[in-house]
This record gives structure tokens, sequence and C-alpha cells, in this order.
């Protein structure tokens, strides 16, 4: 809504600074979400399943979830 209003108003440099702010700031907490995620992901499958096979898969797969993630947060502003 920003960049829209900025465009609106002739203020391109404007809607230019704030594509850029906020994606400073969604790297940042996709950064901080995704290594969390690959921190915890030994842990993580114990929260569902006391099974260590099953936990074992979910640490194998947390590594995946954290790329998906950042991928997607970086996707949702640009979109």
């Amino acid at each position: 809504t920003r960049v829209a209003n900025e465009l609106g108003a002739g203020r391109p440099q404007a809607a230019r600074m704030a594509v850029r702010i906020v994606l400073l700031l969604v790297i940042i907490e996709a950064t901080v979400v995704s290594m969390t995620i690959i921190f915890i992901r030994g842990v993580w499958g114990y929260a569902f399943s006391n099974d260590k096979e099953v936990a074992e898969h979910v640490a194998d797969i947390m590594p995946l979830l954290a790329l998906t993630d950042f991928a997607d947060a970086i996707g949702c502003v640009l979109s």
C-alpha cells in the first residue's frame, strides 16, 4: 500500500526506499526464523512424537522448511 501511495503521489524515490526498507526487514526476519528452524530441528520432531525415527525424519526435512520459509517471506514482499 505504501508503495502504491508513494507512486500515486508522484514520489518514485520514496516508493523505491519503501521497497528497500521492507526487503531489508524481511531478510532479517526470514534469517532469524530460518536459523531458529535449523537450530531446533533435532528436537522439533519430539514435540509431535516420541518415536526416534519420526524425529529423525523431521530433522532431515527442517533445512528444506527453512529454505522454503526464507523464499516465501521474500516472495510475499515482492508480490
